[in-house]
């Protein structure tokens, strides 16, 4: 509209007009060379000047958009939940309580003969993930891994540890106590800390 009646380039009717300038905003949204084509009016470069700034920073926060979710991707891993193993190439221990939750749930997968092997594979991009027991996969991970390996704060199948004791047992309340205690001392906190990577 500024510069239909000062240029021939944005002149003639209002569909020739329009998509000239369309074409224009086109060319300068992606920075390339306009030639001599372009306003030449005081107004009309003023406005182009603001049209090509916005797009160059459209343009950036776009760029910068795509890199963050490209880079979260990379470092998050393609699992993300139990939801997600079904997708991927998935490693258990052959025999293990993870490889039958694992067939229970209809989820293929790869055996291992030892969690050692699984690691391994890992690590080598041979799976995607390995699935086993959280205790020793974080401390072998805090170990051995830690720069390359990543445990996610995800239970898929959650088993609980016990120590069997005789029905009536006199220990049972004195022992319910002592572990009590020591999973709210800081002690107990900071081992789980040290060796499993949890707080």
């Amino acid at each position: 509209m500024v510069e239909r009646r000062h240029n021939d380039d944005f002149g003639g009717g209002v569909a020739k007009g329009l998509f000239s300038s369309m074409w224009w905003s086109t060319i300068a949204a992606t920075q390339a060379s306009t030639g001599d084509f372009g306003p030449r009016t005081v107004p009309g470069r003023a406005l182009a000047a603001l049209w090509m700034m916005g797009s160059i920073i459209a343009i950036a926060v776009f760029t910068a958009g795509v890199t963050s979710v490209l880079t979260v991707t990379q470092m998050e891993g393609m699992v993300q939940g139990e939801s997600d193993l079904a997708a991927v190439r998935v490693g258990a221990v052959q025999s293990s309580s993870t490889a039958s939750y694992l067939d229970s749930t209809q989820i293929r997968h790869q055996d291992f003969a030892s969690i050692q092997q699984g690691l391994n594979a890992l690590r080598a991009g041979k799976i995607d993930a390995l699935v086993h027991d959280k205790p020793l996969l974080g401390w072998l991970v805090g170990q051995n891994y830690a720069t390359s390996l990543q445990i996610l704060d995800a239970t898929f199948d959650q088993q609980q540890y016990a120590i069997a004791l005789p029905l009536g047992s006199p220990l049972r309340k004195s022992l319910d106590v002592a572990l009590l205690q020591t999973i709210e001392s800081d002690w107990w906190k900071q081992a789980v800390f040290q060796y499993l990577g949890e707080k």
